[in-house]
């Protein structure tokens, strides 16, 4: 049994066969002696997620093992919580790492029958470069809310298959891998300890995120813009909650740095491609500065979650500082 290709793809048939032939009950694992390690590693395995991104350990068996066991823990954990947005979090992180395996350039040999694997167990059902457009519907929930090419309307449909571009397969796969994950599991019988734990991690979701800017009070933020931060926190945020977020953080005054720290808790974070974005936005590169867009763009774009009484995002943010500014005088 190759423990790493496990490790790498811990939602695989492979992996959950393995795990079936230990012979342990969540009972057994508490007690053991080594296995109950794994406990302590499925709570940092979601944090780690929460945090973008999960690192499983492969220095040797025994760190395999229980790497590998983290994983139903984990899935255990999230599932206690109740939450779906930390669900999607997670599962989200988990497929991102998978994603990087597959698409690694190490062992290349190794790593395309990998990707062979993998790709045969998801039964995606891709052949000649097109999948069948229900499928790709399924698929693509998440994908195109922020990124438009990803819309059915956007893409070449021949006989109910839709055409795919070069590196499309395995973004697709990432994806079928998120939604595996996200699956429910039966939680019924699971020790009270465990629910005391996913109770802690419940908790550290609460907020619209663990970044905090000294400029930025969160108390201050209009309910879209706190909507859009939590989405953003999810990786279900569209392209135009991006834009939104980004130019309204600039026109506050906040600098480069300080806004790629708020977008850095998005699952798919690039660093360079934000850095870029924003100073374009910011009329650095561009030597346009963008405006936010006012209320009425925004109830257009669906995303108003409340009637504030407000024509501006901005002008709700600085009505409440300029008040609580004159109570503190």
């Amino acid at each position: 049994m190759d423990l790493k290709f496990l490790v790498k793809y811990p939602f695989s048939k492979e992996a959950k066969e393995y795990l079936d032939s230990l012979n342990l009950t969540i009972y057994d694992i508490r007690k053991h002696p080594i296995y109950s390690a794994s406990i302590d590693l499925g709570e940092k395995r979601v944090n780690d997620a929460l945090n973008g991104k999960i690192n499983p350990d492969m220095d040797d068996e025994t760190s395999m093992q229980l790497s590998l066991l983290s994983y139903p823990i984990a899935r255990i954990l999230v599932n206690l919580t109740g939450s779906r947005d930390l669900m999607r979090k997670y599962a989200t992180a988990e497929a991102e790492q998978a994603y990087k395996f597959l698409t690694s350039k190490t062992k290349k040999p190794e790593t395309q029958a990998n990707v062979k694997r993998i790709m045969d167990e998801m039964d995606l059902g891709i052949e000649g470069g097109k999948i069948h457009f229900l499928k790709y519907l399924k698929l693509i929930s998440i994908l195109s809310q922020y990124k438009p090419e990803w819309k059915l309307v956007n893409r070449q449909v021949d006989s109910g298959y839709v055409e795919l571009k070069k590196g499309d397969d395995l973004i697709l796969l990432r994806e079928a891998i998120r939604l595996k994950i996200m699956e429910p599991i039966d939680v019924r019988r699971i020790p009270g300890d465990f629910k005391e734990i996913a109770k802690r991690l419940n908790s550290t979701i609460t907020g619209f995120s663990s970044v905090k800017i000294e400029q930025i009070d969160e108390n201050f933020l209009p309910p879209c813009i706190l909507g859009m931060l939590k989405s953003l926190e999810m990786g279900s945020v569209s392209h135009n909650s991006m834009f939104i977020l980004a130019t309204f953080f600039i026109n506050l005054g906040l600098n480069t740095e300080d806004i790629c720290k708020i977008f850095s808790v998005f699952p798919r974070y690039d660093e360079n491609k934000t850095r870029y974005q924003m100073e374009f936005l910011s009329g650095e590169r561009s030597g346009v500065r963008y405006s936010c867009p006012g209320c009425p763009k925004i109830k257009s774009y669906g995303l108003c979650v409340r009637d504030c009484g407000v024509k501006h995002p901005l002008k709700y943010y600085r009505d409440r500082y300029k008040t609580r500014t004159r109570k503190n005088k």
